[in-house]
């Protein structure tokens, strides 16, 4: 009896035991907030990425030379289309230098294996569920087995900036293809005796991605932009010609002011608009600056606007890291456009437009543009978000 009496006395202490095992956490206790790092943690994103690509020479006289690299790339997804990336790259490299040395030239071997790491911007211009038009950029430092190209330097500096799509294939994969420009050197010019190297190649990636919680947005922002009633990011093209009169055959004047403009927009309530921006040309110019709008007529599905703005321009080699040296030249550019602007989703306009632009007389210690002006037109996708346009 007594043993019996044991046995359920133990029986029950193990249910009570069980029992306050299995009991809920109180869920008022305070918990101490998880800590993120500033800015990754808006992330709506991350992601793990590997890639291989091929490039071929621009100048397969001088630099008959091909490239292959594979990558392994860390990135963060914002949640409005911007991604940071951080690069991991092997680089091999097959082919010849030609040496110019008078009437003979001769060919040197200039294989190479290569490492390099570095940062890369990219801004998906376009977002749908499965796909993802972008445009990226990058800049990384390479260590060589060998000064390459030959007679070159071991340590060079690896630029490259293109676009490409991501498409999704199942629930966390995506497939990628990019197309890019790049430049390799050590930094000094892009001269003759600079043994520098440029190309063009695709590369082809898988992208693994993890959903993340970004964290809330409590803040009321920044006085004025706390005001604004939208929030948009404009991806724009632009082509402006010279003013009738030009002589385009000439060669001491520049031609037309082709560029890429990517912009952050604010719409406030009395129809004004402030736009703050980054643009580069198809030559070595890049520069920024803001632009005043005002959608002088806006309905629900289209607005007619005109704007007006300036941006500082930096002309010189993109051998440079940073942006200052004997080789560097400085403009203003200005601009004035009228057009219009169609709503073809919740979230995504059309706007075109057409504008005179003015290019001022430049200083600085190297080669600036000319003082030129022109017309010209513009093509631009807006995403819109904010406190009446979210997804």
């Amino acid at each position: 009896m007594q043993g019996t009496l044991r046995l359920v006395a133990c029986c029950a202490l193990a249910l009570n035991l069980a029992a306050f095992a299995q009991a809920p956490v109180d869920e008022t206790t305070p918990s101490q907030p998880a800590k993120r790092i500033p800015v990754f943690g808006n992330a709506d994103e991350f992601a793990l990425t590997t890639d291989v690509s091929y490039y071929i020479p621009q100048d397969r006289v001088n630099r008959d030379i091909d490239l292959q690299t594979a990558a392994v790339t860390i990135a963060a997804h914002m949640r409005h289309g911007w991604e940071f990336q951080f690069d991991g790259i092997a680089l091999r490299a097959q082919g010849y230098r030609t040496l110019q040395n008078g009437v003979l030239a001769p060919q040197i071997p200039s294989d190479a294996l290569g490492l390099a790491v570095g940062p890369s911007v990219r801004w998906n211009f376009l977002q749908f569920s499965r796909f993802r038009p972008f445009v990226v950029a990058e800049g990384a430092f390479i260590v060589f087995d060998r000064p390459w190209p030959a007679r070159g330097t071991v340590n060079d500096f690896f630029l490259r900036a293109g676009g490409g799509i991501s498409v999704r294939v199942s629930r966390a994969y995506w497939i990628e293809s990019t197309f890019h420009f790049a430049h390799i050197s050590d930094g000094e010019c892009l001269c003759a005796g600079n043994p520098s190297w440029q190309g063009k190649g695709i590369s082809l990636g898988l992208r693994r991605s993890f959903n993340h919680e970004p964290d809330g947005h409590g803040h009321p922002g920044w006085w004025p932009f706390r005001y604004a009633n939208e929030n948009a990011w404009i991806t724009t093209v632009e082509d402006y010609t010279p003013l009738p009169g030009f002589n385009r055959k000439n060669g001491t004047v520049e031609t037309d002011m082709r560029e890429l403009r990517i912009s952050r927009a604010w719409h406030f309530p009395h129809h004004l608009e402030l736009q703050l921006g980054g643009m580069a040309t198809t030559k070595t110019t890049v520069g920024f600056g803001p632009a005043l709008r005002w959608n002088f007529l806006e309905r629900e599905r289209w607005r007619l606007f005109a704007d007006t703005g300036s941006d500082f321009v930096q002309t010189g080699s993109l051998g440079y890291i940073v942006p200052w040296g004997k080789n560097m030249g400085y403009n203003f550019f200005f601009r004035d456009r009228g057009g219009a602007s169609f709503q073809l989703h919740r979230a995504y306009w059309l706007e075109a437009s057409i504008g005179w632009a003015h290019v001022s007389s430049g200083f600085g210690w190297g080669s600036q543009l000319l003082p030129w002006s022109g017309q010209g037109t513009s093509i631009s996708l807006r995403h819109t978000f904010g406190k009446q346009s979210e997804l």
